[in-house]
């Protein structure tokens, strides 16, 4: 299956492309270059393709002919097509490589596919539905992604192409397409991107990432300026000379509270080593809280660097509260590794961690005891399944221990092995906001004062296609909103079968570059963000070595240990090693370094097709500041036009790109908000900042204004030595 490269939605179309050549606009009812084949089965049709009348000549397509043709309802897809003869076949080249025309659909139950010379899964250039019912959209399809020097004799347009189940619930429609052009790259319009700042959506809790599994290891054995440097990459908020980040300002740290199966070394059923961790407490019920330095390293360091949440997460009970005495189900089916009467002892184990933590001036924004409870976790790494009502029954004694002991964190429950486990399903550890949060279920416990009413999921196994991307977040999304919750991402990695080149991915893994796999990264935070409404978003995992020709699918930070002697890393953490900074770490950081917490998300218009040129929006707290952070997937350069409400007519811009070539480097020359390049294979942040002093009104007094980033004066008292002091866009100026 070949993927589609560039389709996306003009908002804004003025005039026609400028195009090398135009193929047909079928005004005067003439097919110009192109001529309908009539190579399909009339029967699937109510009205057969045709050149017939413009349905809608009110939006960017004001034609008065187009062609079209109306399916009758559940029609197989099988030669449910439009067929598109050139006369005079094409070969492509640059000069000819874009294939753009308009689209028009009544319903869009089902995606269609457009195809190079035949209607075969193997020529599809384009798959998709198009964003609104009865609607003139713009498609921009690189031909020349994958059929440069090919020759292009037929285009098909495949109406229906749901492989699983192609007549279901596919109701009666009317396609419609126009203005058919072939042109080079640099003849794409620019896209039209509206950002309306009144229409706000989720306030950002924090980006972040997990220390399992490794960062103990880096902790313990790595060089000190190894650590350094890889503690200022993840949490630095710190500009070099030339404007460039020097890391990516995390705002939140997960980290693992273990149960002790390293103190079992081979009898813990967990097979490498770097997944046994040690554990606070001792059997006696003593604690020892030199325990995890490798982790408490990092801990330290991201409070240095002004982290502003930590979230403390279990996978398993300590090993002296289990059932088998082992920190996961040790190769058997179990429910709950638990005892039965070790509920309190376990909470109050959770309580005394997070207390000592706070006490240690950490902001432990949340404690959560249970992690991915669905899975049976016979081997490989501590975790424990868990029924619901085991859950239920955990968090009421958590809740005591937390009040008693006068923790400020709140309780995070669950998270979720996959997000439908949130919604849906009726087995272990399933449907789990109904579960947890309706007071119609007999595990309700959304009445506990430290419990957060937050819900947490992973986005592992749903991340393959465009739909799952959408669909599986909505309905997180409207299911969170129902009861009145945020909804978080605490862990993503590159698990499960690679995407499909429907959504935009290589054939596969091995075709893949490491910066193909950063832009999928970008995709996903983007869905989660955009379709899911998620408040914070943590990747998984920061540290790993690069192993089985996996890339940089399981890392922020590459491990190099100091004796490998292949491209990729197999030997012993314990010997030390260097670090080395990936595509994924600055990708990430395009978002988590100038997305700050309480910043909101806003409406962002006219970048929506996933698989080229997508984006969202965010404002300060402050109104002050706009974020966009920009993907581009496709192979050439896109130009985009921001428009913004009028207060932001004259702003301060600022972008910094994630390529091949750059890492969340600053990028001069742009000094508009019109005709921004985006480069191919690249994610872009772009900050506007308005331009308005901010100053003190009086010699003395308080600062009621100010820039945050900058300058932390809010409500401080103010004496001569500020006097004539503005702060102007984030830079102090005497006058």
């Amino acid at each position: 299956m070949r993927r589609y490269i560039l389709a996306y939605l003009l908002l804004f179309f003025c005039g026609g492309l400028n195009a090398e050549t135009v193929l047909a606009d079928f005004e005067d009812d003439t097919w110009g270059a192109l001529r309908l084949n009539k190579d399909y089965d009339g029967t699937l049709f109510s009205v057969k393709p045709a050149i017939s009348a413009n349905p809608d000549m009110t939006g960017i397509n004001t034609s008065a002919k187009c062609v079209s043709a109306t399916n009758i309802s559940d029609a197989d897809w099988w030669k449910n097509f439009i067929i598109l003869e050139l006369t005079t076949p094409v070969t492509i080249d640059d000069s000819n490589r874009i294939l753009s025309l308009m689209a028009y659909r009544s319903i869009q139950p089902k995606d269609m596919r457009i195809g190079f010379n035949t209607y075969e899964e193997s020529g599809q250039v384009y798959k998709g539905s198009l964003t609104n019912d009865a609607t003139w959209e713009n498609l921009t399809i690189d031909l020349g992604e994958d059929h440069l020097g090919e020759t292009l004799s037929t285009i098909y347009i495949i109406l229906s192409c749901n492989w699983d189940d192609p007549r279901s619930g596919w109701g009666e429609a009317t396609y419609c397409f126009d203005n058919f052009t072939l042109s080079g790259a640099d003849d794409i319009p620019n896209a039209s991107v509206t950002i309306n700042t009144n229409e706000k959506y989720q306030t950002i809790q924090n980006f972040g990432a997990s220390d399992c599994w490794t960062a103990e290891y880096v902790g313990k054995y790595f060089s000190d300026s190894e650590k350094e440097k890889a503690a200022q990459w993840l949490f630095s908020k710190d500009k070099d000379a030339n404007g460039n980040p020097m890391g990516i300002g995390l705002s939140c740290w997960r980290v693992n509270i273990g149960a002790g199966s390293a103190t079992q070394g081979d009898d813990s059923n967990i097979e490498d080593i770097t997944r046994r961790t040690e554990c606070f407490i001792n059997a006696d019920g003593t604690y020892d809280w030199t325990r995890q330095a490798g982790q408490q390293y990092f801990m330290q360091k991201a409070k240095a660097e002004g982290v502003e949440d930590f979230i403390l997460f279990s996978n398993s009970a300590p090993i002296y509260f289990t059932n088998n005495g082992l920190a996961n189900a040790g190769g058997k089916s179990i429910s709950c590794n638990l005892k039965d009467d070790c509920y309190d002892d376990f909470a109050d184990f959770l309580a005394t961690t997070t207390k000592h933590f706070e006490d240690e001036g950490y902001n432990i924004r949340y404690i959560d005891p249970i992690n991915e409870p669905a899975f049976d976790w016979k081997d490989g790494q501590e975790g424990s399944p868990w029924e619901n009502s085991n859950i239920a029954s955990l968090a009421k004694m958590l809740d005591n221990s937390l009040t008693t002991q006068g923790c400020n964190a709140k309780i995070l429950l669950t998270e979720a092995s996959s997000w439908d486990l949130l919604y849906t399903g009726t087995g272990r550890a399933s449907n789990q906001i109904y579960q947890f949060f309706d007071t119609s279920s007999e595990n309700y416990i959304g009445n506990l004062s430290t419990l957060a009413k937050t819900i947490a999921g992973h986005s592992y196994w749903t991340f393959t296609t465009n739909e799952d991307l959408q669909s599986y977040r909505e309905a997180v999304r409207d299911k969170a909103n129902e009861y009145n919750l945020e909804a978080i991402q605490t862990e993503w990695s590159m698990l499960d079968a690679a995407p499909s080149t429907s959504a935009g991915f290589p054939a596969s893994y091995d075709a893949a570059t490491k910066m193909d796999i950063a832009l999928y990264l970008s995709k996903v935070i983007y869905s989660d963000l955009t379709f899911g409404n998620m408040s914070a978003w943590h990747y998984w995992t920061t540290f790993a070595q690069e192993q089985w020709s996996q890339k940089n699918r399981f890392y922020l930070l590459r491990l190099n240990t100091s004796d490998d002697t292949t491209e990729e890393s197999y030997s012993d953490l314990t010997k030390g090693g260097t670090i080395t900074d990936d595509k994924n770490l600055w990708v990430l950081g395009n978002y988590s370094y100038f997305v700050r917490p309480d910043y909101k998300r806003i409406s962002l218009s006219g970048l929506t097709d996933m698989n080229t040129l997508f984006g969202c929006g965010f404002i300060a707290d402050d109104e002050q500041e706009v974020v966009a952070v920009i993907t581009n997937m496709s192979s050439f350069t896109r130009k985009v036009d921001l428009s913004l409400s009028s207060t932001w007519s004259a702003c301060d811009i600022e972008a910094y790109i994630t390529n091949d070539d750059n890492d969340l480097d600053k990028v001069t020359g742009i000094s508009s908000v019109n005709n921004i390049e985006i480069p191919a294979k690249s994610v872009m942040t772009i900050v506007l900042k308005k331009a308005k002093t901010d100053g003190i009104s009086a010699v003395s007094g308080k600062v009621s204004q100010y820039n945050e980033r900058m300058y932390n004066l809010q409500g401080q008292e103010v004496d001569d030595s500020y006097k004539g002091l503005v702060i102007r866009n984030g830079s102090k100026t005497v006058i």
